[in-house]
């Protein structure tokens, strides 16, 4: 029995550590296992998402892996460890084929391919960028932010890079400008990646409406696309609240205040995320739901996950018998 359970132990060590009594290239090897990880995330086992409406009526069954909220019409999906695209019917449209996979955005997503490399693709699946980047984010104003090494540059849609990589970081282009990292201080680049504004701020945004939401010298403030900086105390705030609401904690337990600091949803959830689409998601005993802005639940909690509502649907996730 002694000798049986040393065999048993010695047996389970060697899978542990990865040993193989087979010769072979060491890199192929780990590239398996990156694969296999990719396919089999431990995560997901048990658990199926999909999609319901406002009011919590099912509009695709759980039947994906993960999945992400909508946008432009479209939602990532994880079926058989690859990732595709559905539309709003829940219709496949573009199949799981990238090991990962992010929201569209300006009718452009980011995918990574098998070579573990990023690129982009079009809504109709078209790869438009190739996947030899370490790292992208969303399109903006036809060029994509992208990683190469530690740098960042941006891409057009034909694959050329029209902004080498030289920056610590970069953010999506919105009306012209883009906010790039150099060294520790925020400045923006035109689509040409001429500097208009010279790195001056220790945070930034994209810009919107001829506005960038800044930080200098610790204060928070908007920045015009000339650099010209206005003081806007408030903004500091802001990025907590989310259609004039903001989640806060008390006390272990979760309720939601005002732009005047007052209480208008009683703490009383386990968990709170931000409002979307007049819509919240809330855990409650270990299971979400959503409420509205009167704090009523709207939908019962009874899912594993959620995220926020998009396009009138939001991505929930029920647990499932073990197939």
């Amino acid at each position: 029995m002694q000798l049986i359970l040393t065999i048993l132990l010695l047996w389970l060590a060697l899978t542990l550590s990865g040993c193989s009594t087979g010769g072979g290239n060491s890199d192929s090897t780990a590239d398996s296992a990156q694969q296999e990880v990719a396919q089999v995330d431990p995560a997901d086992i048990g658990k199926r998402w999909g999609y319901i409406d406002w009011k919590g009526a099912v509009l695709i069954e759980p039947k994906y892996e993960r999945a992400l909220s909508y946008s432009d019409g479209f939602a990532a999906v994880k079926q058989g460890g690859k990732w595709g695209f559905i539309d709003k019917s829940g219709e496949l449209v573009i199949k799981p084929q990238f090991l990962e996979a992010r929201p569209f955005k300006n009718e452009v997503a980011p995918v990574r391919a098998d070579n573990w490399k990023w690129g982009f693709i079009d809504a109709s699946g078209t790869q438009i960028v190739k996947p030899e980047f370490d790292d992208v984010k969303s399109w903006g104003d036809g060029l994509g932010p992208v990683k190469q090494g530690d740098k960042w540059g941006f891409v057009d849609k034909t694959g050329n890079l029209v902004v080498k990589p030289t920056y610590d970081d970069a953010k999506p282009f919105g009306d012209g400008l883009a906010p790039v990292l150099v060294k520790d201080k925020w400045g923006f680049v035109d689509t040409s990646g001429t500097l208009k504004v010279e790195p001056a701020f220790e945070t930034a945004e994209s810009y919107t409406d001829g506005v960038s939401e800044v930080r200098q010298n610790g204060q928070f403030g908007f920045a015009d696309s000339n650099g010209n900086f206005q003081l806007r105390p408030e903004l500091a705030s802001r990025s907590a609240y989310s259609e004039g609401l903001a989640p806060v904690k008390k006390e272990g337990l979760w309720g939601y205040v005002d732009r005047k600091g007052d209480v208008v949803i009683k703490y009383k959830f386990d968990e709170a995320e931000k409002f979307s689409e007049g819509r919240a998601l809330v855990k409650i005993n270990s299971k979400f739901g959503y409420i509205n802005k009167n704090g009523k639940l709207v939908i019962k909690p009874k899912y594993n996950e959620g995220l926020a509502f998009s396009d009138g649907r939001a991505a929930v996730c029920v647990r499932v018998e073990e197939e």
